[in-house]
């Protein structure tokens, strides 16, 4: 038995420039890599070598797939991200760039939320309409009548859609 059953390793290739050419996992990285050298018409311009242990090879594969597809390594085809040429959606050189950006303007709005909800329920409550609230954020109408109905603020007028609209034409009480 193994000393370390599952246990698997995720390596890097670079070249002398330090250029990511590929990503790689393997329970045995000088095997795999004595395979490469065998195989790979690219395998003369590794240089450098990391590697990183994980306990499972399920976690192996995850990182492998993550690391693919946001470092884009020269030669990995497996796990690559494509976009089609008619999406108009340019993918950026450095992705990792990009999630970051994403990441941290997603926490200031997680940051913000609470005065947004505090404030948009006292503009409810002194009559301000839903859908000039959604103008203002450029959230959705619903996100404020969510909130109305959590502070319990009543309607300005009669819902015309949805489950109160229906409840009010069958004759019962909103849920």
């Amino acid at each position: 038995m193994p000393k370390h059953p599952g246990r698997t390793a995720l390596y890097r290739l670079f070249d002398r420039d330090g250029r990511l050419l590929y990503v790689g996992i393997s329970r045995n990285p000088d095997v795999r890599w004595g395979q490469h050298s065998l195989t790979k018409d690219w395998w003369h311009e590794v240089e450098r070598r990391e590697t990183k242990w994980l306990a499972t090879r399920t976690r192996a594969e995850d990182a492998e797939r993550q690391a693919i597809q946001t470092e884009h390594p020269r030669y990995n085809t497996q796990h690559r991200w494509t976009s089609p040429p008619s999406s108009g959606i340019k993918i950026p050189e450095d992705p990792a760039e990009l999630y970051a950006k994403y990441r941290k303007a997603l926490e200031e709005r997680r940051a913000l939320e609470p005065q947004i909800k505090a404030i948009a329920a006292r503009a409810l409550r002194e009559g301000a309409p839903v859908g000039q609230l959604a103008k203002l954020t450029g959230m959705t109408p619903e996100v404020f009548r969510r909130i109305a109905r959590t502070e319990g603020v009543q309607r300005r007028r009669e819902p015309t859609v949805g489950r109160e609209a229906e409840a009010k034409r069958a004759g019962k009480e909103p849920k």
